[in-house]
């Protein structure tokens, strides 16, 4: 059982008048972040399932979860989770394109997509229920109605700042639990990146899909309140005659940035230019070409993963 609209109602009212800067919005959504070779089958498909439906049904894409915590507990393989907050530790290990050995436990999720949903339309769902921390500790309840959301500690939930205290870490990943098949119609507000760059890729990604309904969602960031961008991503293209011009975001990884960028013809997808490099982030690029004006393909992996697709006119 949900909670009360009333009782969601006063949440948010004591909380964006308490909260401050980028936490202000937080209560007035719940999140979810994918890799953007999952985000774009969640979207596809227009539910999000539990693990244990998409896993039995073949729908599992990247998974980025690391093994020995999701064998911790299955307790939650039943629900579609989001999460109360973005920022959360389990997003801190896991976002944004890093070199392997920064890897939490072999996984992360490379290039990351927010998803924003409207926190009314989920929480007071007949079939919701949430839970005190992260629903893989042993720590973790679950509850449900209003005398069970009373019980939850949202300013452990909302800290966002420097600690040594390993209950806020579990209450910072505190997770909304409704069931499986979530119809994004109906609650998904904001489908939200990075960079420039990575929304010229969603929306191309998109459109190239057939999933143009879902575009108008689509955004960039506008501050620090979902990202921590602490690892790089494509942040910039542009062109003019006769160049490509690009920017990668800076990285926490130690080294340079092992570039691969390939030009392909739109139709076909032959490459016709391609280059290997190890670049530094925040610095701007340039390539040159002496292709045949029109419109081409851009396609950048950063160290060796998916990073950036979009259309690009050349003059």
């Amino acid at each position: 059982m949900g909670i009360s609209l009333e009782k969601l109602t006063a949440h948010r009212a004591k909380y964006e008048a308490m909260l401050q800067n980028y936490r202000q919005s937080w209560p007035r959504f719940l999140y979810r972040h994918e890799p953007i070779e999952n985000a774009l089958k969640i979207l596809s498909n227009g539910s999000l399932l539990s693990r244990n439906f998409a896993a039995k049904n073949g729908l599992i894409g990247l998974d980025i979860a690391p093994e020995e915590i999701i064998q911790s507990t299955d307790a939650a393989h039943d629900y579609a989770r989001l999460y109360f907050r973005p920022r959360n530790p389990t997003q801190f290990h896991i976002e944004g394109i890093r070199k392997a050995a920064d890897y939490y436990g072999g996984k992360h999720a490379g290039f990351t997509v927010m998803f924003m949903f409207d926190s009314a339309s989920v929480l007071v769902r007949d079939d919701t229920q949430f839970s005190c921390g992260n629903m893989q500790s042993h720590q973790t309840t679950v509850h449900n109605g209003d005398d069970g959301f009373d019980q939850l500690n949202f300013d452990y939930v909302y800290h966002d700042s420097a600690h040594q205290n390993q209950e806020i870490t579990r209450q910072r990943c505190a997770e909304v639990l409704p069931r499986s098949g979530l119809k994004l119609a109906d609650t998904l507000r904001f489908i939200v990146v990075r960079t420039d760059a990575d929304l010229a890729t969603l929306k191309y990604s998109l459109s190239n899909m057939g999933l143009d309904h879902y575009l108008p969602l689509a955004r960039k960031t506008t501050g620090s309140g979902l990202f921590f961008n602490r690892h790089t991503a494509v942040d910039h293209i542009d062109t003019s005659p006769n160049r490509v011009n690009f920017k990668l975001a800076g990285t926490s990884s130690a080294g340079k940035i092992r570039t691969t960028i390939q030009i392909l013809e739109q139709g076909s997808r032959n490459s016709v230019f391609a280059l290997t490099s190890e670049l530094d982030g925040n610095k701007r690029y340039y390539i040159e070409h002496n292709l045949i004006p029109g419109i081409y393909l851009v396609n950048f992996t950063l160290e060796g993963v998916f990073a950036h697709e979009s259309q690009i006119a050349l003059s």
